[in-house]
């Protein structure tokens, strides 16, 4: 269904890991809108794209696995499809897994709904020794199928114009061969039934109440459930197994069927890229590269983004700070001060958080599209075992070294509420980007890069004490897994950069104004006095046990709100973003521990109370607290006395 806009609708549907999103970014550019879907705090992808005269509107979807209601993607893609109905769907299929990505893609033909398979990642199934025939496919579907290679903009077009085809149409496609006896069973409630699609009979057998109640009227959907019900025990007992495992049964054995009718195994690549795959992934020399990997990421972030910090609040304090301060000089205190404090609000924000969080960000980006980020979960996975958790946590946990938010929504993945609790603690804990930002701004600028790295090890050290803890004494069911790993690929630099740009964005249209507004605040409360009041009254904590100067307490409140406006804010207090001329190195090292482990910032409390309870967040948000100055006045006492 489209809206008055645009001509049309194209939805993107597939597994994790197809490269779904690298299409999706080729395709659209970086004029694309990221919003959650109504009532949930999925994330959907929404942009535009001129295909001929006809405007279309792409959206997508979240990756899935099937159309069942196992993760609250899944029921939120369903959804999608069943309420809002695209005009067309787009199935984005992973070639090196063509088996396991073909059940997801006969559920989506059963819905009636026209649809273009693109047969994405060809490049990486040739490596792999798979040769898939394209067409023969595309017959035994009844379906277009088009090779891609989303990453180089292979094929991209031709899907396209598939989609917006006339002509494209739901018949003469492949149908499931399901069990007799479920057959039968769809015959049977065709009688009672006559107007209701075989799809939503077949959803009824499996008592997927979601998907009938979205597609047939209240009455209607009650009727068809009690009824569908009845038979469903009888084929169950039949089978002696639930009638849901039997039809996933009857798809895998058709995805397997198809797969092996269309797919060969040429001779295998034994290039450099797989014998670098093969080190990657070993016991020892793996983990060498990744301890490697991430000290060479922070010392790029660090190297490049000082730098940048450097020659940015030059020109701002030469050009722009110095300027205003000397015009203003006998104006109202209160607006002087208004003005000069929000000047430095955007000074920090652009040469404090930009040059870090933006060469952080395309560094994970490159980690995340070569598929590096699946290899380093499957190198720490014997280490998360000793936290109580699996391989597939790593996935959330390292995430959250770009930001806690989308890293505790990713714990959904793992299997039970015990294992999502204690991820999420230590997702709390983890230095995300903004993080990072104080740790290199701060420390490894005015105080050494070694410095820096030292607040790293300290947290990998508290955030593995703290899982071992929760690990053997949190109560709650256990569970194992199997992880998939694709191949590795060569990042495409196009959608880097878009990437990255739009995680900048996000910080550029959230952050600033909040950072604009809170120091023009500040200055208004220092100009009254306020802060000396506030200050004041916490310094006995402040000063007394962290030994940090006054202002600092404010800095650290600010940081609740975002975690690098702490940093900012600090700056602007301080009237300077040279920390040399205002703090210690002692001071410097504690205020970016403490900023780093103290209570999460609004967006990860918001999450947090979302995903596990207002009881788990307030928990978690008052052991950080408690953490962070325990061990804040911990290292000055330390430092005091060496």
């Amino acid at each position: 269904m489209h809206d008055g806009d645009h001509d049309m609708t194209i939805a993107f549907v597939g597994n994790p890991s197809v490269g779904k999103s690298a299409f999706f970014s080729r395709v659209t550019g970086v004029g694309v809108m990221v919003s959650n879907y109504p009532g949930t705090t999925v994330e959907m992808t929404r942009g535009t794209v001129k295909v001929g005269r006809k405007k279309i509107d792409i959206v997508d979807l979240p990756g899935i696995y099937s159309l069942g209601t196992s993760t609250e993607d899944e029921r939120v893609s369903k959804e999608y499809l069943l309420r809002e109905y695209p005009d067309v769907i787009v199935n984005v299929v992973d070639a090196t897994r063509l088996e396991r990505n073909l059940y997801l893609t006969l559920q989506i033909l059963e819905l009636g709904v026209p649809v273009v398979i693109a047969l994405n990642q060809l490049d990486a199934a040739r490596e792999m020794g798979i040769d898939i025939d394209a067409p023969k496919l595309s017959q035994i579907l009844g379906v277009p199928v088009v090779p891609t290679v989303a990453t180089k903009g292979i094929g991209l077009d031709e899907v396209l114009k598939e989609a917006v085809d006339p002509s494209l149409s739901p018949e003469g496609r492949i149908r499931v061969h399901y069990d007799n006896h479920i057959t039968e069973a769809i015959n049977d409630l065709g009688v009672d039934f006559p107007d209701t699609a075989s799809v939503i009979k077949l959803r009824a057998l499996e008592n997927d109440a979601d998907f009938v109640r979205m597609c047939c009227r209240p009455h209607e959907a009650d009727l068809l459930l009690s009824k569908a019900s009845e038979m469903a025990s009888g084929i169950e007992d039949v089978h002696d197994m639930a009638i849901s495992d039997t039809m996933a049964r009857d798809l895998y054995g058709e995805a397997g069927q198809i797969a092996d009718s269309v797919l060969s195994i040429v001779e295998k690549d034994t290039s450099l890229k797989h014998r670098i795959d093969d080190m990657l992934t070993s016991e020892y020399v793996g983990v060498v590269g990744l301890a490697a990997a991430l000290l060479l990421t922070f010392l790029l972030v660090f190297r490049v983004g000082g730098f940048l910090e450097e020659g940015i609040v030059h020109l701002f304090e030469t050009y722009l700070i110095a300027p205003v301060e000397a015009e203003l000089a006998t104006s109202n205190p209160i607006v002087r001060n208004v003005i000069i404090y929000s000047l430095l609000g955007i000074e920090a924000g652009f040469a404090i958080a930009i040059p870090y969080i933006g060469i952080f960000y395309i560094i994970l980006s490159i980690f995340e599209d070569s598929g590096y980020l699946t290899r380093a979960a499957f190198l720490l996975d014997n280490l998360t075992h000793r936290m109580g958790l699996h391989g597939r946590a790593v996935i959330p946990l390292v995430l959250g070294l770009g930001c806690n938010v989308p890293a505790i929504m990713a714990t959904r993945a793992l299997n039970t509420l015990r294992e999502r609790r204690i991820a999420s603690v230590l997702i709390s804990l983890i230095p995300c980007s903004a993080r990072t930002v104080i740790i290199l701004g701060l420390v490894g600028t005015f105080v050494g890069y070694w410095a820096a790295v030292s607040i790293y090890v300290l947290e990998i050290f508290i955030i593995f004490i703290t899982g071992w803890i929760l690990g053997r004494g949190l109560p709650g069911e256990r569970t194992g897994f199997i992880m998939e790993m694709g191949p590795l690929r060569h990042p495409d630099v196009v959608s880097t950069l878009k990437k990255t740009w739009l995680r900048i964005r996000e910080f550029i249209y959230i952050a600033f104004p909040l950072l604009i507004v809170g120091s023009a605040l500040l200055g208004g409360l220092d100009t009254l006095g306020i802060l000396d009041i506030f200050e004041n009254a916490v310094s006995p904590i402040s000063v007394g046990i962290l030994g940090l100067p006054a202002f600092a307490a404010t800095a650290l409140v600010f940081g609740i709100l975002r975690k690098e406006m702490a940093l900012e804010i600090l700056a602007v207090l301080a009237g300077t973003a040279n920390f040399a001329m205002v703090l210690t190195p002692l001071q410097m090292y504690v205020f970016a521990v403490i900023t780093t482990i103290y209570i999460p910032c609004v967006a990860t409390i918001a999450i947090l109370k979302h995903e596990l309870g207002t009881k788990d967040t307030v928990m978690i948000s008052t052991f950080t607290i408690l953490l962070a100055f325990t061990v804040g006045a911990l290292i000055y006492q330390i430092g005091m006395h060496l």
